[in-house]
């Protein structure tokens, strides 16, 4: 083998330091145990110029981008981030094919001109870096013109070309990028088939979840803003969006079930905010909560659900919270779509307010030890390490015939 795997470059669609927890950044964690890596933060583009500049996170990010500091920080061991010192057209916008693709390749041109900056300053090797993009499909389709990397991976975790900031262009792009990368990987079977038809190389790897904070036999206390509310206590856990969830669903079983509480803990959105929802007494909303809080909400839940719209945009989607639900123990109900499959017989799957249920009220009886038990272990199965060690799996497979 003349060339050899030195590092990996893995190119985010969110900022390391907003640490919002994201697919990339547990990715980026996990395989800087073995290899060095680079995070590679999100262009700014001049847009973002004028709706951050009064914040003391868009100055700083600006003086980055225009090269005043340090753009190249070490987060650990062998774990570095970088934050482009690039300034990107905001071009989304335009509908004109060829005045796009023109600034798209600019933007793509400056944004791995910056990465090569940070690979030599680390005494890195371009050629000997495999990258590792998280759906960037617009700067993702000049990763080989313009880096020239070991291998380059394309990373799929939801059907973004179904949302429309990049329906338009993204629609057109991605499959060229998908194309063009030596293997696809995804969190899904439904989305790793989706992009079979680009690329015969695309894997379904499944997905990591932090289950380590979520035990299931432990005594958590109550919360003081769930203890008043009676049981059973049906319950979702995460951000609350019409664009992914059924708002007539929930509205339908709260009415048709006066005796169940549905429990709603998360951030709404306008759809929610709006929705007849905070009219129905037997719904509660509890709002936001820190990550460490949330166990002891879905250990005082009697069911848990996770009802889904079924669109483009969620179908594929694989849903971290069922791993949560599960690793709680916790009875699960959910919508019933491709991604939730892998999950059988874990789940009680549904369609519609009549299933739905019937489901949450088989979910009610009283569980089997072993089959809890069983469902516990699925979720703690999902880890970062075994995605991972399906990714350096296929490098190994790849670089045998470079």
């Amino acid at each position: 083998m003349s060339r050899r795997p030195e590092a990996f470059i893995l190119i985010a669609q969110q900022e390391w330091e907003l640490n919002l927890g994201s697919n990339a950044r547990n990715l980026a964690v996990e395989l800087s145990k073995t290899q060095p890596v680079l995070y590679v933060n999100p262009a700014m583009d001049i847009k973002s110029i004028f709706k951050q500049i009064k914040t003391a996170h868009g100055r700083k990010r600006l003086k980055l981008a225009l090269g005043f500091g340090e753009n190249t920080v070490k987060v650990s061991d062998a774990l570095w981030v970088h934050t482009p010192q690039s300034l990107s057209h905001s071009i989304n916008w335009l509908k004109n094919i060829a005045i796009y693709n023109f600034l798209n390749e600019r933007n793509g041109k400056g944004f791995f001109d910056s990465i090569k900056k940070a690979v030599k300053k680390l005494g890195w090797t371009k050629e000997n870096c495999t990258v590792f993009n998280d759906s960037q499909m617009f700067t993702g389709l000049f990763t080989k013109k313009y880096f020239q990397p070991l291998l380059s991976f394309y990373y799929i975790r939801d059907n973004l070309t179904e949302h429309p900031y990049f329906k338009f262009h993204g629609s057109r792009v991605e499959p060229q990028t998908i194309a063009l990368a030596d293997a696809i990987f995804a969190n899904s079977a439904y989305l790793a088939d989706c992009a079979r038809s680009h690329n015969k190389l695309s894997l379904d790897i499944g997905q990591g979840c932090e289950t380590d904070m979520y035990e299931a036999d432990f005594a958590y206390e109550e919360p003081a803003d769930l203890a008043n509310i009676a049981h059973p206590r049906i319950g979702y856990v995460g951000f609350l969006t019409g664009e992914r969830l059924d708002i007539d669903l929930l509205e339908q079983v709260a009415i048709a079930n006066p005796n169940w509480q549905i429990v709603l803990i998360g951030p709404e959105e306008i759809m929610f905010q709006e929705s007849r929802l905070h009219a129905i007494k037997n719904v509660h909303f509890l709002g936001s909560k820190k990550p460490n809080q949330l166990p002891s909400y879905i250990h005082h839940l009697d069911v848990c659900v996770n009802p889904q719209l079924i669109n483009a945009l969620t179908i594929g989607n694989y849903p971290r919270k069922i791993d949560e639900y599960l690793a709680m123990g916790k009875p699960t109900v959910a919508t019933d779509t491709p991604a939730m499959q892998m999950f059988l017989p874990h789940v009680e799957l549904a369609i519609g307010a009549d299933e739905y249920k019937k489901a949450i009220e088989k979910a009610l009886l009283p569980q089997i030890p072993e089959k809890r038990n069983a469902a516990i272990s699925c979720a703690k199965g999902h880890t970062w390490e075994a995605c991972v060690e399906q990714i350096y799996a296929v490098q190994r497979q790849l670089l045998q015939t470079k």
